[in-house]
């Protein structure tokens, strides 16, 4: 039995398809290049913030060295989008440094703001809330004059909050009380310039008026840490913690380390780390008895942090938003973060829902 041949008919109809097919497959790929090309030229719309927010809580997600640009800092800001929408929304983003890696910025319209922050971080939640960022040390030089020149700007989606290298913000307020204050730290500068912002932070936190209910610390560099890549920093505690102490400072929050930890001391505030925002991760060093490491993962994610004069939760989470461990220190507990910060099973989560909507 002999092979059938295609006629002239059938060769002729199987061309026409292979051209359609070929023709579908480039207008797919220009349809992706313009997308593609639209996402790193063209920035969002200035951004429309949240109404009605409840001053009596604060609710915020926390992640550092998370600029990398790659598939994981998006899977992240995915996850923090999730937890925004399944936990009850929030009031902002904190960014704990290293927003930039790899080559520097070139400008205000380098296409890095597009891929590594702008268009990372969307979504109903994310979309409507400024980001409060401190430098890193990948900042360093070029990218942190740009960064700092972005903001001053306004430029973009105008969420990208950075007035100067150090800086403080109050944050919700209950019974004519700052709810709480944050003084952001530059931990790039030399001894010089750690000692003044020692000095800015004792002022900040001693200004006239009433106290704050809560009292933080945000900053690149991590203190102490059980990361297997830096571990304690002897020269910046030497100079900070000090003033910290001084200050009744609650809680120091910062990345550095690509890891979430949870460290407390006798007399000190919370060292609460995370740097899982996007790039690889660093280990863990095998823990001690006493060392105060309440928790320590090799993971990425974020943290979020809630606030309200009756205490505060705080939950780490994985890049789909699952929570990994939570805290809960009650405002009415006398001692310092190693006395009455808590391991909370979140049954009582603290929620903006009412005023998200």
């Amino acid at each position: 039995m002999s092979a059938r041949l295609p006629g002239p008919r059938s060769a002729s109809a199987s061309r026409y398809r292979r051209r359609h097919l070929l023709l579908a497959l480039a207008v797919l790929i220009l349809v992706v290049g313009c997308l593609a090309g639209f996402m790193v030229l063209v920035p969002p719309p200035p951004y429309t913030p949240l109404a009605d927010q409840d001053p009596s809580r604060v609710t915020l997600l926390a992640l550092g060295d998370q600029g990398s640009g790659d598939l994981q800092q998006w899977r992240v800001a995915e996850g923090m989008e999730r937890v925004a929408e399944h936990e009850g929304g929030v009031n902002m983003v904190l960014l704990l440094g290293d927003n930039f890696y790899g080559k520097a910025l070139s400008g205000l319209n380098d296409p890095a703001w597009q891929l590594k922050f702008e268009r990372v971080y969307h979504g109903p939640w994310l979309s409507r809330v400024p980001f409060y960022a401190v430098l890193g040390n990948h900042d360093y030089p070029d990218s942190a004059a740009v960064e700092l020149d972005y903001a001053s700007r306004q430029m973009g989606s105008r969420r990208w909050q950075m007035p100067a290298p150090f800086y403080t913000r109050d944050f919700g307020e209950v019974q004519g009380r700052p709810l709480l204050r944050v003084v952001f730290l530059d931990t790039n500068a030399d001894v010089d310039g750690r000692q003044r912002q020692a000095d800015f932070l004792q002022k900040a936190f001693a200004a006239p008026g009433p106290a704050p209910l809560w009292k933080m610390v945000v900053a690149h560099h991590a203190m102490r840490s059980s990361g297997g890549k830096h571990g304690d920093d002897a020269k910046r505690l030497r100079q900070l913690l000090p003033a910290m102490q001084r200050s009744g400072v609650d809680l120091y929050l910062s990345g550095h380390e690509h890891n979430q930890e949870v460290i407390v001391r006798p007399g000190e505030p919370a060292w609460v780390v995370s740097g899982g925002g996007g790039q690889t991760l660093d280990g863990i060093r095998p823990g001690t008895p006493g060392d105060g490491t309440l928790f320590a993962a090799e993971q990425h994610g974020f943290v979020r942090l809630a606030f309200d004069a009756k205490g505060l939760q705080l939950a780490y989470y994985d890049p789909q938003g699952h929570r990994e461990q939570g805290f809960l220190w009650a405002r009415a507990c006398p001692g310092t973060a190693e006395g009455c910060l808590k391991q909370d099973g979140g049954e009582n989560l603290a929620t903006n829902r009412a005023t998200g909507q």
